[in-house]
Order: C-alpha cells, then sequence, then structure tokens
C-alpha cells in the first residue's frame, strides 16, 4: 500500500512538473496572470507539502522540510504579486526554523503531523510551538496576500 502511494506521489508530481512555471498569457491582463501565478504556487505548495507530510516516515523531519523549502525556493514567482512573494518567502523561512527543534530529533520517524504531537510533548515543546505558530502566522499573511 505505501509503495502504491509513492508511486501516486511521483506521478502527480511527473504530471506536475511544469506547475511552478513561468506561464504568461499575452492575452491576460497583468492581474489575470498574477493570478495564474499564485494558483500555480498553492497548487506546487500542496502537492510539495503532501510529500513532506509523509517523507518523514523515511528520513528525518528536518530533512523533510530541507527538502520542501528548497522545492518552494525553486519555484518561479516572477509574475506573482511582489507583496505575495515576500509573504511566501517569510513562510518558507518560517519553515526553515523548525529545524532548530527537529534538528534534535533526528530518529524520529512517521507522518509530520505525528511527529508534531510528539515534539508538542517534549523537553523543547514551548520552542517547538511558538516556531510552529510562526508558520501559521506566515501562512496568513501568504493567504491575505493572494486576495
Amino acid at each position: 500500500m505505501k509503495f502504491l502511494l509513492v508511486v501516486l506521489i511521483i506521478s502527480s508530481i511527473l504530471g506536475c512538473k511544469d506547475i511552478g512555471q513561468k506561464r504568461v498569457d499575452t492575452n491576460l491582463t497583468p492581474e489575470e496572470n498574477q493570478t495564474m501565478c499564485i494558483e500555480r504556487i498553492f497548487e506546487k505548495d500542496s502537492v510539495l507539502g503532501e510529500i513532506r507530510n509523509h517523507a518523514s516516515e523515511k528520513v528525518s523531519l528536518s530533512q523533510s522540510i530541507i527538502n520542501y523549502t528548497k522545492e518552494l525556493e525553486s519555484l518561479d514567482y516572477s509574475n506573482c504579486p511582489e507583496k505575495f512573494v515576500s509573504s511566501f518567502h517569510e513562510h518558507i523561512e518560517a519553515w526553515k526554523m523548525v529545524t532548530k527543534v527537529t534538528d534534535d530529533y533526528p530518529s524520529l520517524r512517521g507522518e509530520l503531523h505525528d511527529i508534531f504531537s510528539e515534539l508538542e510533548k517534549s523537553k523543547d515543546s514551548t520552542q517547538f510551538k511558538s516556531l510552529v505558530k510562526q508558520v501559521w502566522d506566515t501562512w496568513n499573511l501568504v493567504e491575505e496576500n493572494a486576495m
């Protein structure tokens, strides 16, 4: 079953390999092109987030986060509104900061949310909860700046 899930995820990635790539339709207004850019970024983030959530079943959570943030950084944001791009990069940085705690737990394995539940009860729970709050706070800014 896990193999099938991995195959499905990889197929989705390959099928969506150009989601993050620049697409400009000269028949559209700049605002419409910005909307398309935002939609592509959200679509790619959704796919990458699903991969991140399950990658920690095989590799450390820190490595999952590193892989996720590198992929997000490699997307083409050139047609997105400046405020959206800025807030999305803040969100990426917030994710990177989570590794300050997760680096201390390299052997934890499982789905991301299950590991988060464990870390919320760890000796580093206060710091971890604060870092996760930053992830959510920056995501809220991303959503606000997508409108």
